[in-house]
């Protein structure tokens, strides 16, 4: 099913001193050694390797602790029942049986190619594993994620999951070495370090053939363009876009390995392992600093792109404003007038340019101060209507970006009015998860859809709450969405 061979490294120390993460099933460890792959001991050893190494890459680019409500350890379960799927949940939520922290599950498909019968741990692999904890790691980062009610929101938040997997893989010497050979050093090429998470991409695809990429989960080697996600359908096929999150996170996914192959490039012609490992721990630093200095708004893809090139400006200089800036303009993530906008006399080299430029887009666009750090703005509840949401209910209360992009217009950045509003974006996005059977209702109420009762309670990623005057949208976890 591809991917790299087992490797042999050291035990990791368990739960950590840094961001410290507790298996709590088996609840004693196996004893540390070498064994056979497909072994609940391999599995153990292998997930445990995989979050250790993942909580010390971003501990080392700046995360402190996990958010409040975790506590100081989060937990992990390698195997929470049959399922293809994971997730991160910030709480308990006992009735629908979903518990804090991290879960795996496991299931089994027939091969179709052999007819063989494949069993397979989400937990045994490290890119899932590795994925599952960015979304801690974003939560951590920016907790106002969390609720927010859009495409893009959510989008970013599985994106992150996959930049997270992908920077945690690069932290080991061979994986390293083999994306060079594979790639001829142009990282941003199809790569075992590109095709996230294939054993459960296979398996899926069992079941679902056109559910994930054919040759992975998801393939961050992509050739995907921003459009905006409420003119795409609520969910399709893997070979095109829809508004479905881990659809539509491969857009800024694939900018992103894009960005970091060309961020090797500067760093050596001819890139070695030394030098993917730099890039990979700048663009840690930056992406860190961008994510908690975006604003939350109705385009926080393109928030977070100028963030990025904000944070290159004031951490590194400069040092990657090429390969950031054509990524993310190649992307559609940054306007491309904007580049051409800024004049010689105000920036004499194109570092200097595309900070003032990605300054002033993220400045006029609302949120941030002319220095590009971000400004606390209150959350914006929005009230929508159930009932032209397919819910049998009245008002549902959802929570919104603070900040609306929709009216942004910057005829000298070359940047025109456009876009969803506000309760467009948060209207498609809501559309969407009741359409592919997200959403339950709180079993404080009765008389509960018949869309709602089928759904495995894996599957379910928002629930709705009673209020006195209507219900509250309330998310439960992020998952594979498998």
């Amino acid at each position: 099913m591809g991917g790299l061979p087992p490797i042999q490294v050291s035990a990791p120390e368990l739960p950590g001193a840094a961001l410290p993460t507790q298996i709590i099933d088996p609840a004693q460890a196996p004893p540390p050694r070498v064994y056979m792959t497909g072994t609940a001991e391999f599995r153990f050893w292998t997930a445990a390797e995989a979050l250790r190494r993942c909580a010390a890459f971003w501990r080392g680019v700046g995360l402190a602790g996990w958010n409040p409500d975790i506590g100081a350890a989060l937990p992990v379960r390698l195997n929470d029942g049959v399922d293809l799927n994971a997730y991160y949940a910030r709480n308990d939520f006992p009735p629908q049986d979903i518990k804090q922290g991290l879960s795996f599950f496991h299931d089994t498909v027939r091969d179709a190619a052999t007819g063989q019968r494949v069993t397979v741990f989400s937990g045994e692999s490290p890119d899932v594993v590795t994925h599952e904890l960015g979304h801690a790691v974003l939560d951590a980062l920016k907790p106002a994620l969390w609720e927010v009610a859009t495409t893009e929101a959510a989008a970013f938040h599985e994106g992150f999951g996959d930049m997270s997997a992908l920077l945690t893989a690069l932290q080991l010497p061979t994986v390293r070495q083999a994306i060079l050979e594979e790639t001829n050093g142009r990282l941003w090429r199809n790569s075992s370090v590109s095709r996230l998470a294939e054993q459960l991409g296979f398996a899926i695809r069992q079941r679902n053939l056109a559910g994930v990429d054919r040759d992975s989960l998801r393939n961050a080697s992509n050739s995907f363009v921003y459009i905006d996600p409420t003119h795409l359908p609520p969910e399709g096929p893997a070979s095109s876009l829809s508004r479905a999150p881990h659809n539509f996170s491969r857009i800024f996914t694939g900018a992103f390995l894009e960005a970091l192959g060309g961020m090797a490039l500067v760093l050596a012609e001819t890139p070695g392992p030394d030098d993917v490992l730099e890039a990979s721990h700048d663009m840690g630093r930056l992406l860190a600093r961008a994510v908690a200095n975006a604003p939350v708004r109705t385009r926080f893809f393109q928030a977070v792109a100028e963030q990025l090139v904000l944070a290159d400006s004031s951490l590194l200089n400069g040092k990657y404003a090429e390969p950031l800036t054509n990524a993310l303009v190649r992307r559609g993530l940054l306007p491309i007038r904007a580049l051409s906008a800024t004049s010689a006399a105000e920036a004499k080299t194109p570092a200097k340019a595309a900070a003032i430029v990605a300054r002033a887009a993220a400045a006029r666009a609302g949120g941030v101060d002319q220095e590009g750090e971000a400004v606390a703005a209150e959350p914006f509840k929005l009230a929508l209507d159930g009932a032209s949401l397919g819910l049998p209910v009245g008002t549902v209360y959802v929570n919104a970006p603070a900040v609306d992009d929709s009216a942004a217009a910057f005829p000298a950045l070359g940047i025109a009015a456009g876009g969803p509003d506000r309760s467009t974006a948060v209207q498609a996005f809501v559309e969407g998860l009741v359409l592919r059977g997200r959403v339950t209702m709180s079993p404080r109420r009765t008389g509960v859809a018949p869309l709602m009762e089928a759904v495995s309670h894996h599957r379910l990623t928002h629930q709705l709450v009673r209020l006195d005057d209507g219900f509250e949208l309330q998310r439960l976890i992020f998952d594979c969405g498998c």
